[in-house]
């Protein structure tokens, strides 16, 4: 095998490619390595953790003959890194080495046959979910903070997908907030029975890194019994699902909604971080009392130090205290994007529900996010 190409043409890609390369503790785990295929004028790099599994391919017209190996993934990165990013590199499979070079750098790295590098097996798709690129980006990037990253429960650690016609709805949670996305995918051809999937964490960042955020074009996930695979912007991703059962989370969103405030976004996240800086680091929680046309918030630490302020909120006129995780908070306000956000009570105040006053966003996604109290 070798080949041509510059440098900034792959580098990207490359890089996306290997994050997902296992950082196994195994000397010796070929998935701690990345897959190089030259076919004809086509590059391909794959890379996978035995749980996900992503490739890119890219054009390359200067190949002088075709071939396949494996390299370390961290190593390919570091040494592609320190190379002028303009420059012109060769890639060069000699025996047991692939040797990188430019016109002024070469290195020699230990080189591993592709015959044991694992591949997934695909079974028969049985739904596919057909949505625009900057819908999922959009709804990754809304819900994904939500899922939980310790949690035994192994239905709290992923995104779940819930498909009924062209209905889709997105539910994310650690047990103590819960995101909650709603919308109709145009191009949808409509479920006769309901279908839900559940995919990690991981598989829903990196989707988020392989669309567009203002694509307008559509991009299909395609569900097999066990995987979630997608093929977008010269990338293929296959990853496995997490199988097991999802609640019915619809129990928590509350019926009926007692009180509603308007609250302007920006300056009530401000307050909240400057606020949270005595805040008990056990729960993080700050104590907010609305009433008589204002917001006052408090937190406490163990060593009775008291940080508080003060909001004016015309609407504010029913009293009503609830304590909350302040990092939740402003977790739910960072990922909003209406100027004003709505915080809505209901009785018993066990939790708030924050939604954006837009009910429904650019992307046409309705939103909301429930966060359950503290006790500070």
């Amino acid at each position: 095998m070798k080949f041509s190409i510059t440098l900034s043409a792959i580098s990207k890609q490359l890089s996306e490619v290997a994050s997902i390369a296992a950082s196994s503790i195994v000397k010796e785990d070929i998935t701690q390595n990345i897959l190089i295929n030259v076919t004809g004028n086509e590059l391909t790099f794959k890379a996978t953790n035995y749980n996900i599994e992503l490739q890119t391919k890219i054009p390359v017209m200067d190949v002088v003959t075709e071939g396949e190996t494996t390299v370390s993934a961290n190593k390919l990165k570091e040494t592609l890194a320190s190379l002028d990013q303009n420059s012109d590199v060769c890639f060069d499979l000699i025996d047991d080495k692939l040797i990188i070079s430019n016109a002024s750098v070469s290195y020699e790295i230990r080189a591993r046959s592709s015959k044991d590098f694992p591949t997934f097996e695909v079974d028969n798709i049985v739904q596919t979910i057909v949505l625009k690129q900057k819908q999922l980006k959009n709804i990754i990037e809304s819900s994904s903070f939500c899922v939980s990253n310790e949690d035994f429960r192994d239905y709290l650690k992923g995104v779940r997908f819930e498909l009924n016609g062209t209905k889709l709805e997105i539910f994310t949670s650690d047990g103590h907030r819960m995101a909650i996305l709603e919308t109709n995918l145009e191009n949808q051809v409509p479920t006769e029975n309901a279908f839900g999937a559940i995919i990690t964490k991981k598989c829903a960042l990196q989707l988020s890194k392989i669309v567009e955020e203002n694509g307008e074009s559509d991009v299909t996930l395609s569900f097999t019994k066990n995987a979630v695979m997608t093929t977008c912007n010269n990338y293929s991703l296959i990853s496995k699902q997490i199988i097991c059962g999802y609640p019915n989370v619809r129990t928590v969103i509350p019926r009926t909604i007692d009180s509603q405030i308007s609250i302007p976004r920006d300056t009530f996240a401000n307050l909240i971080k400057q606020v949270s800086v005595l805040s008990s680091k056990r729960v993080n929680g700050v104590t907010f009392n609305f009433g008589d046309g204002k917001v006052d918030l408090r937190s406490e630490n163990s060593e009775h130090e008291v940080a508080t302020a003060t909001l004016p909120l015309p609407e504010a006129q029913t009293p009503i205290e609830i304590s909350l995780n302040a990092q939740y908070v402003r977790d739910v306000l960072s990922v909003i994007k209406s100027d004003n956000v709505v915080f809505c009570f209901s009785q018993p105040m066990v939790h708030v529900l924050i939604k954006p006053e837009t009910e429904i966003n650019d992307c046409g996604i309705k939103s909301s996010y429930i966060i359950s109290k503290v006790v500070v």
